[in-house]
């Protein structure tokens, strides 16, 4: 036996312990001390290269690493290819500030979210695919979960970088962000572009980018602290339509372990490559339509011309049409990200089987009800119209349920519906679907209103979560309260919890109960703490057997095993 091995320094004792031993005979003793275990530094090593990043290297000290490619730029012959690998570079790079976000345009529809726009524009670029780490650790090996948050915005707008990661970094993990191709420039079939595929298929280009993301998170994090087989991606708005597609795409399976959906989901039924449908063209004849909107009357409408024409061309063009730039008609069925629409998905149990917690707010709509009525007309008229052009398939029975008897009735209803579609609907029917599956679901309804102007109009607003999450308690021009404080940093302990375990509960909130059909509970978060079953099951329901139309009309959904009313749920 060996002194060295029994640790000949830890104490007198065992020092003659050891002397004892070697007068029998033990053999020599180590001389040298156990390695220190390294240190976390600024400068870091990652696909690609060196990199240095900004913070405080003192014990516990927050460190970020901003800017940090994670695939080629896709520009030239890679416009609206698959994400290309990283392009080495010489030397450390600067990692001190987020690079260019992705091509949009900045200008917003509602007055209440543009208002947030007044800050100094950030620099764009179709070289945008980078990311962005916060992390307290100190050495390289803590493993630490990691949280990668993907960002909102429609799928046309939005960056990594507008997204702080100190709260949850101070909360115990490391937390990642980054960009992806947006608009048409992210989400664009073509048939010549499927040509190019081995698989025959193009379209859903920022969802490609985003499971490259995950691959640089894999290979890279545990630099950083974090734990590469603990991994959570979470998302608000369409960062949570992401966060479902993710779920259930193959291409994402093994690259994150935990989920988190928050006010977004694409439950709706959801357009295809190549099939047209009553509600929506296919993705290719769409694209076809885009080509030969760049290109102009007599113009080239060839992919090859295309990939030479500014970005900002066919930003402009795609602000032409509601074809090119609405959110339901961005994501689409595509054959190989997306094998059939995400419902079906879940409906069957073919998501990734990982724990998921999902949930939207009370008062999703109120600023776009606001606008929209500015646009259409107010009160019951407006709502008519809203209703008729929205959900036509459900008609005759909305008075039900949405009753618009006064202007000011039609308003509530007008905003309870826009809630019950965009938001409750998609975030309930992807709790229902997680029961096809082992690992547990626990759902959310969150109803704290921000101390924004006219806080009791806007309620718990979409949008306002994540500003109790993420620690930006001053957005909105809101005057935070220490009670406001409070409760973000509970949010922020039980979303990393979350994280870390797979389960939020084990902290102050009551026992949160894992979702199931009997009851469907789900947690307020809210003044008051506490869980309530069955949100409004009525409504939801009457949404859902419209979509079972909609999808029927289309076809009988054959190829996706998915016929009208033969929901699982």
């Amino acid at each position: 036996m060996s002194c060295g091995s029994i640790g000949l320094s830890r104490s007198v004792g065992v020092s003659l312990f050891c002397l004892a031993a070697l007068l029998a005979g033990c053999s020599e003793p180590a001389t040298e001390s156990p390695a220190e275990p390294p240190t976390l530094a600024l400068d870091v090593q990652v696909t690609g290269g060196a990199i240095r990043g900004t913070g405080d290297t003192s014990p516990g000290g927050l460190k970020q690493y901003h800017g940090i490619p994670y695939a080629a730029p896709p520009v030239g012959d890679l416009r609206w290819a698959p994400p290309a690998p990283v392009v080495p570079w010489e030397g450390v790079r600067d990692a001190g500030a987020p690079g260019p976000i992705c091509m949009q345009r900045r200008a917003m529809s509602v007055p209440f979210y543009a208002a947030q726009q007044n800050r100094p524009p950030n620099r764009q670029s179709e070289d945008c695919l980078t990311l962005n780490v916060w992390t307290e650790a100190d050495r390289p090996d803590e493993r630490r979960p990691v949280m990668v948050w993907i960002h909102g915005g429609g799928l046309v707008g939005g960056a990594g970088s507008k997204h702080a990661g100190w709260q949850l970094a101070g909360k115990g993990a490391v937390f990642v962000t980054f960009n992806y191709r947006l608009g048409q420039l992210g989400f664009f079939a073509h048939p010549e572009l499927s040509a190019e595929s081995p698989k025959g298929v193009s379209g859903n280009q920022g969802f490609r980018d985003q499971i490259q993301a995950l691959r640089w998170v894999r290979g890279n994090i545990a630099s950083f602290g974090g734990d590469p087989d603990n991994v959570t991606i979470l998302g608000e708005s369409s960062g949570g339509t992401s966060v479902a597609v993710l779920q259930a795409s193959p291409l994402a399976r093994g690259l994150f372990h935990r989920a988190i959906g928050q006010s977004g989901a694409p439950f709706h039924p959801m357009r295809h490559r190549t099939r047209d449908q009553p509600f929506a063209p296919s993705g290719e004849s769409n694209g076809l339509r885009f080509a030969a909107a760049v290109a102009g009357e007599g113009g080239d409408q060839s992919l090859a011309a295309l990939r030479g024409v500014p970005a900002e061309r066919v930003l402009d063009t795609a602000q032409s049409s509601r074809d090119f730039s609405v959110y339901e008609y961005l994501p689409m069925v595509d054959g190989e990200v997306l094998v059939q629409d995400v419902a079906t998905t879940f409906a069957t149990g073919n998501q990734a089987d990982v724990p998921t917690m999902v949930g939207s707010t009370s008062d999703e709509s109120s600023a776009p009800v606001e606008q929209l009525a500015k646009v259409m007309a107010p009160g019951i008229r407006g709502f008519r119209m809203f209703a008729a052009a929205m959900l036509p398939e459900a008609r005759e029975e909305l008075a039900s349920q949405y009753p618009a008897a006064t202007d000011e009735e039609a308003t509530r209803s007008w905003q309870d519906l826009l809630n019950d579609m965009n938001f409750n609907y998609p975030m309930r029917a992807w709790a229902r679907g997680m029961t096809n599956v082992e690992s547990d679901a626990f759902l959310y309804w969150f109803s704290w209103r921000p101390p924004v102007p006219n806080a009791e109009y806007y309620g718990a607003f979409h949008g306002s979560f994540q500003m109790y999450l993420l620690g930006d308690l001053e957005g909105f021009r809101a005057m935070p309260t220490d009670a406001d404080r409070e409760f973000s940093s509970m949010l922020a302990e039980t979303w990393v919890r979350f994280a870390r375990t797979g389960d939020p509960n084990g902290g102050p909130l009551p026992e949160w109960p894992a979702f199931n059909l009997e009851d469907e509970p789900y947690m307020e978060l809210g003044p008051t703490l506490v869980v309530g079953n069955r949100l409004r099951t009525e409504q939801l329901e009457l949404i859902a057997k419209a979509w079972d139309r909609r999808r029927g009309a289309g076809s009988d959904d054959s190829e996706d095993g998915f016929r009208a009313g033969d929901r699982p749920w």
